[in-house]
């Protein structure tokens, strides 16, 4: 991504209702900025149980579907382009990325509530955990969002140095957007001081705890708004209480956030297996659109040693 613009964005579409959602947020966030959409399905040349005639029309029908996607794109006057690829859907989204050099793949959801928090759905959780781009992922059953100067997004941080492509990617989008950004960071009192010290506190070692976790939540919100004051956003930040990912879902909610940028701690081969375990839980339970974004591995290198250093400051890894 270049540093206020996005250039192209790829998007997975297979038809359903989730893809549908997928696909509007594509095409508002492409004519938002300006992006080259692409719209890529994926056909299995070798589905099982299926007859060769089957195949030839699903073939047919998939390619209609891209085409029908990119002229309502260039009708909202994006540049699009229609992919169809055939394989396993998974690897070849990803390949298309890579190909295209895209800065963002989208990605809609199944599920609601519950049901999102044990599967996403098999093709999004796998680009979501192996994708070297940032992933926009979008619930099927979500209210439509705009993408402008309307938009409001919420950047949440915990001022690591592995979640600083979350929070430049974050208020690069709203500065090219022109949208209004929040810097959100969570205070976790009580799990804090439930893994300190063996549960026998004094007085003076509570208050110790407290203002060391005010001081890195207020250190990691400030960071965000000094990048944003260098870009000419104008921007807010918010130090809210409680477990991360219930408060920055809550808090998303009740300010009617049009999205959530998140981080996640960890190589790409560490994320096969865990996001994190904050960013895993906001992308289950909220219910709007949450940008996901990897840490590079060379940020992630120079992080390891203050991720190690929250797991001792408020008892949870990120990871």
């Amino acid at each position: 991504m270049d540093d206020t613009r996005l250039s192209d964005i790829v998007v997975a579409t297979d038809g359903s209702d989730p893809a549908a959602a997928a696909v509007e947020a594509a095409i508002g966030l492409a004519a938002g900025t300006g992006a080259r959409l692409h719209a890529c399905t994926v056909v299995n040349p070798f589905p099982t149980g299926q007859k060769l005639t089957d195949l030839r029309d699903h073939r047919e029908e998939a390619e209609e579907r891209v085409k029908s996607i990119a002229s309502r794109a260039e009708e909202a006057g994006v540049d699009a382009v229609a992919t169809l690829r055939e394989g396993v859907p998974a690897d070849e989204l990803l390949a298309c990325v890579d190909e295209v050099g895209a800065d963002v793949v989208v990605v809609g959801t199944h599920g609601r509530g519950g049901a999102r928090r044990v599967l996403l759905g098999s093709v999004a959780e796998a680009i979501v955990r192996t994708a070297d781009v940032p992933v926009l992922v979008v619930h099927g059953d979500g209210e439509r969002r705009e993408w402008g100067s309307e938009s409001r997004l919420v950047v949440a941080t915990d001022g690591s140095d592995a979640v600083v492509p979350a929070e430049r990617i974050g208020v690069d989008l709203a500065a090219t957007l022109g949208a209004r950004l929040t810097a959100v960071s969570a205070i976790d009192e009580a799990r804090t001081l439930a893994n300190v010290g063996g549960g026998v506190l004094t007085n003076e070692t509570i208050e110790s705890v407290k203002r060391a976790l005010s001081e890195r939540a207020g250190d990691a919100v400030d960071r965000v708004l000094e990048r944003a004051e260098d870009a000419g956003l104008d921007a807010d930040a918010e130090m809210i209480a409680g477990e991360p990912s219930r408060a920055v879902c809550g808090y998303a909610r009740d300010a009617d956030a049009d999205l959530v940028v998140v981080g996640t701690h960890g190589r790409t081969g560490v994320r096969r297996v865990v996001l994190g375990s904050v960013a895993e839980r906001i992308l289950r339970a909220a219910d709007r659109p949450v940008l996901v974004v990897p840490a590079s591995a060379e940020t992630f290198e120079n992080a390891e040693g203050s991720v190690d250093a929250e797991a001792g400051a408020d008892g949870e890894s990120p990871e």
